[in-house]
């Protein structure tokens, strides 16, 4: 039994400035894939592209965090 990556919802990006970006569905459902694939933590990726990462919040596909 693993992790289904469309169960997540979309990923809430904050960087440390405060600042907040919303992945949509399918870029989170990609990150989570690569995640599982190469066995790296899901924020260890997402840090290549967002080098200021603060927190990460998973919220329902449809919020508008």
């Amino acid at each position: 039994m693993g992790i289904d990556c469309s169960d997540l919802g979309r990923a809430l990006i904050i960087r440390r400035d405060g600042s907040r970006r919303l992945l949509s569905l399918l870029e989170t459902i990609e990150l989570c894939k690569e995640s599982m694939e190469t066995g790296k933590a899901f924020h260890e990726i997402l840090k290549k592209s967002e080098p200021e990462l603060k927190v990460i919040r998973f919220v329902p596909d449809g919020d508008q965090e």
